[in-house]
């Protein structure tokens, strides 16, 4: 198994209470990682600082060869790293000029960038949708199009917050369905999710957050009995 990138140390308070206190944490490239925790142990404040979005309070990251401060970081994993919320952010456009945002920040030319975005929505099944209005999709729709509009971008590991949450038994195997072919196309992801039914056989591992550390359970867990498989403080 190979490394994408390794954080080490990692130490956040908020309000002057912990909430991570993370030895090592490993992520293997084209894999997909499980990440489980009860609300509030800290699985999003862990996302923020691994996508370079909140600084930690101590964290180094060993990437592409470089041991890094977690600030020395941070252009490197901005550029490679993606995180997507619960509840993605979509303009008030159509469907098609959400996906090609990303695109036109980087300077894409009109062109080049227009035929990118139609490979993407027909690679997500989302051609239909491409004039329609981003205000005007279902949640299942709005968490597809936040996916294919990361993708175009080729990201190297995205990072996703609950991403089937609230959403209709075809809406989740429409977006399980695009989580598995990202991972074929050797995108490495990790997924926050209280449904392991539902991300579990697209995981190679599954990792839980409890009092602001990490345990490395059994992977494929098909109920609420997980075991654990080692001590709190790991190589994960």
């Amino acid at each position: 198994m190979s490394s994408l990138i390794n954080f080490s140390n990692i130490t956040i308070s908020l309000s002057g209470k912990s909430i991570l206190n993370i030895d090592q944490l490993d992520v293997p490239a084209h894999q997909c990682t499980l990440l489980t925790g009860r609300n509030g142990s800290g699985k999003t404040t862990l996302f923020k600082i691994m996508a370079g979005l909140l600084k930690p309070n101590s964290a180094e990251v060993h990437y592409q060869g470089l041991e890094m401060t977690w600030k020395q970081a941070k252009p490197y994993i901005q550029k490679d790293i993606i995180y997507l919320h619960q509840q993605p952010y979509l303009f008030d456009a159509s469907v098609a000029d959400n996906i090609a945002y990303g695109l036109h920040r980087l300077g894409e030319n009109k062109a080049a960038a227009h035929k990118k975005v139609m490979q993407a929505l027909d690679w997500a099944n989302l051609s239909h949708l491409a004039h329609r209005s981003a205000k005007q999709l279902s949640g299942g729709e709005k968490q597809r199009v936040a996916l294919t509009r990361a993708r175009i971008l080729s990201p190297r590991l995205l990072l996703l917050d609950e991403p089937t949450a609230s959403m209709d038994t075809d809406a989740k195997q429409q977006t399980s369905l695009l989580l598995q072919r990202l991972k074929s196309e050797g995108v490495s992801i990790m997924i926050s999710s209280h449904e392991t039914h539902t991300i579990d056989h697209i995981a190679d591992r599954h990792l839980h957050i409890e009092n602001g550390q990490i345990n490395t359970l059994e992977r494929a867990v098909h109920s609420n009995k997980v075991t654990v498989l080692n001590t709190p403080k790991f190589n994960a």
